[in-house]
């Protein structure tokens, strides 16, 4: 995307186009067979945007310091509009929420407000996309006997009566489902969870809205372009000192906007999240209501790591295979941590033989690899500060060369972090307008769920293979005394 970049266009990192700011009020205009409109671009001093794969649709809000008093004088009650569009010059994908789309923004609440001043006050106006709205008016009271992305398909055009760009990844299957007033967004999460992608063959679909539109499709999809081959990824993320120039002194604008401002790691690993999740290991216990019997199936996540893709795919073959999160070891006597399935337990219900005419999943099988997958990407989080661009989007892939962190001198074959560097799935994105500063800033948060570097193999000489009767003494530290004494007791 960064390299599509019209630099013509593109004078700075964090540069930004911002059309005008109105706010349309559910009242015509005085004489007029039109709504009323308020302009408030001059009284704007941030601006954000919001977009991720977990969650349906965009959202934001926007920071007024107002001296006009508009909350009074449209009046703001909450049945607003508002229209603006946003993107990065010398590109062409853009947040458009105005009339030319036919699908701008709704204010839905009001906060922060205060006083700076007698004549001057402070407020945050919140919004989100129209079918935020729509799916707490309306419920889903239907039956439907289709393929899952077809299901999804009514749903979006016939309840939440929205006609923005939908695209839809094919799933497996005839699928029955009788929805029993609930909301759309609630019918939606129903069918992510019991689709089956027809080209990857992996359970668990995501439903989300970004610039592009909405998107319903599997991790795998956002992974891999084809059976063998992974998505490139779009921008390469890296710290790097600014005013960034080339060997005749002119700025490296593209180069810059790629710089990385700050990151923070949320999370790398978790064990004992893992281990009570399932990540690594469960056991799904099944009644089939139709013959009276039950069912046991056990998930051994280094069995089913290799027929998958993930985010470090880098080779030619159809799936990823000697990174992942759980490396390779004996945990207890000869054991890893993927042979105790009885961690977590899954108990379901089999219905597939009342449904005659339905190809039902095998919920056994796939409960435990979509959440298995969906909690691996969660292992390893990170959010980095960035110039902002719009014509990035969650559920691209980008690059990041996380800094090894080694003391100078050290002879050190890294010089980024081996694990954490790599590939990742962008999860979420908040885009900032600073118009004080008149600069463009972007939060990402990346998300993986493979390691850049296998993790080493276990010594020969591992916990689990050490003699019991190896032991060591143990230097006590004796309070009274203030003196370490060598007890020689074996523990």
């Amino acid at each position: 995307m960064y390299n599509d970049i019209n630099t013509e266009q593109l004078n700075r990192a964090g540069q930004y186009s911002l059309s005008d700011v109105q706010l349309v009020s559910y009242q015509s205009s005085e004489g007029q067979n039109k709504p009323k409109r308020i302009s408030v671009r001059s009284l704007v001093t941030e601006l954000n945007v919001y977009e991720s794969i977990t969650n349906k649709t965009l959202s934001g809000n926007i920071v007024l310091t107002d001296a006009q008093n508009v909350p009074n004088h449209l009046p703001l009650t909450g049945f607003e509009q508002i229209e603006f569009k946003l993107f990065t010059p010398g590109t062409s994908r853009a947040y458009d929420f105005t009339t030319a789309t036919g699908h701008p923004m709704h204010i839905y609440k009001i906060s922060n407000r205060q006083g700076l001043n007698p004549r001057t006050q402070i407020y945050v106006l919140n919004f989100a996309s129209k079918e935020m709205i729509t799916n707490e008016q309306v419920k889903v009271k239907n039956a439907f006997e289709d393929s899952i992305d077809n299901n999804v398909l009514k749903v979006v055009r016939n309840n939440l009566d929205s006609d923005k760009t939908l695209i839809l990844e094919e799933t497996k299957g005839i699928r029955k489902f009788v929805i029993p007033r609930i909301r759309p967004f609630e019918t939606l999460d129903l069918f992510c969870k019991s689709a089956e992608s027809k080209k990857h063959h992996t359970p668990g679909m995501m439903f989300f809205e970004n610039a592009l539109g909405f998107h319903f499709k599997s991790y795998e999809s956002m992974l891999a372009s084809t059976d063998t081959t992974a998505r490139p990824v779009v921008a390469l993320y890296r710290p790097t000192p600014a005013n960034i120039r080339d060997e005749t002194g002119n700025r490296q604008v593209v180069k810059e906007m790629q710089t990385v401002k700050g990151f923070q790691i949320n999370s790398q690993f978790d064990t004992l999240k893992n281990l009570r999740n399932g990540i690594y290991n469960s056991k799904v216990v099944s009644h089939d209501n139709f013959n009276k019997t039950f069912k046991e199936t056990d998930f051994d996540y280094l069995t089913e790591y290799p027929k998958a893709f993930h985010t470090e795919h880098d080779g030619q073959g159809s799936k990823t295979d000697g990174k992942g999160i759980l490396p390779l070891f004996n945990y207890k006597q000869g054991k890893s941590f993927s042979d105790f399935p009885e961690g977590t337990l899954y108990f379901l219900s089999d219905t597939s033989n009342i449904h005659n005419n339905a190809e039902m999943p095998d919920y056994h099988e796939t409960t435990p690899k979509r959440l298995s997958q969906r909690l691996s990407f969660e292992t390893m989080n990170i959010s980095i500060d960035v110039p902002g661009f719009t014509g990035i989007s969650c559920g691209d892939l980008v690059a990041f060369e996380m800094p090894a962190y080694e003391p100078m001198g050290r002879d050190n074959p890294y010089d980024n972090d081996p694990f954490l560097s790599g590939r990742y799935l962008v999860k979420s994105i908040r885009h900032s307008i600073d118009t004080v500063n008149d600069y463009h800033a972007m939060n990402i948060e990346m998300i993986k769920d493979a390691v850049k570097d296998s993790y080493p193999e276990e010594d020969l000489d591992t916990l689990s293979e050490r003699n019991n009767k190896d032991r060591l003494n143990i230097l006590q530290y004796d309070l009274d005394d203030n003196i370490l004494k060598d007890q020689g007791d074996e523990v």
